[in-house]
């Protein structure tokens, strides 16, 4: 992945924004760190969040499978 200094920059100010790293100076450098709780939170979002579209998803997709199924029966 080729990410330019400045992109890097700009993503690694919008983690720190968030709270989801912090940021520590020693020198010249800068060392980050992910700020654990705030990303396990993100995560469970994410996952509930996901977790139910693709249930939503799965139960779509078998009704419509059923729904065919009964269709060619019919005939």
């Amino acid at each position: 992945m080729n990410l330019s200094l400045p992109a890097v920059s700009t993503h690694l100010r919008v983690l720190k924004e968030a709270d989801l790293i912090s940021e520590q100076k020693h020198g010249k450098n800068k060392f980050y760190s992910i700020n654990q709780k705030q990303a396990l939170d993100l995560l469970k979002f994410f996952e509930n969040m996901w977790g139910y579209k693709l249930d939503s998803l799965k139960e779509f997709v078998e009704n419509k499978e059923k729904r065919k199924n009964n269709e060619r029966s019919l005939r």
